[in-house]
């Protein structure tokens, strides 16, 4: 019975839209600064892959929050005015209204998994001169 359940939860799960992805070696080959995929996403959450090979620029997001996991690479990262050292392993969280960006310090590409919440659309990343 107990595998049934199972079984009977990840079919509802592969219904639904189930996205499995090894990320350990993910790398974008594209020579842009900014690099994004999309992984996976509803009207309450998106997931992305992000490469930055030197920075991203100062902003925020009106409307809702990010959870950023540093995959590769290492950088300076910059929330409201502290800065911070981040490198691969570590955990950023990034509420929404809250001004922020990141400097790649590594000799490789910084890689990131980003998830959004609630669904990102771009409609509400907001460049601070």
């Amino acid at each position: 019975m107990k595998y049934l359940m199972i079984i009977t939860a990840l079919t509802f799960l592969n219904i639904k839209g189930f996205c499995q992805r090894d990320l350990s070696n993910w790398s974008n080959a594209s020579n842009e600064n900014i690099s994004v995929e999309r992984l996976a996403g509803d009207t309450l959450t998106t997931s992305f892959l992000i490469q930055i090979r030197e920075s991203v620029p100062l902003h925020y997001h009106a409307y809702h929050s990010e959870h950023a996991y540093i995959l590769s690479g290492s950088g300076i990262f910059v929330l409201n005015g502290d800065t911070t050292l981040v490198s691969k392993g570590m955990y950023v969280f990034i509420p929404s209204e809250s001004k922020h960006s990141v400097g790649v310090t590594s000799d490789e590409p910084m890689r990131v998994l980003s998830i959004q919440c609630p669904e990102f659309t771009g409609l509400d990343r907001i460049k601070v001169p």
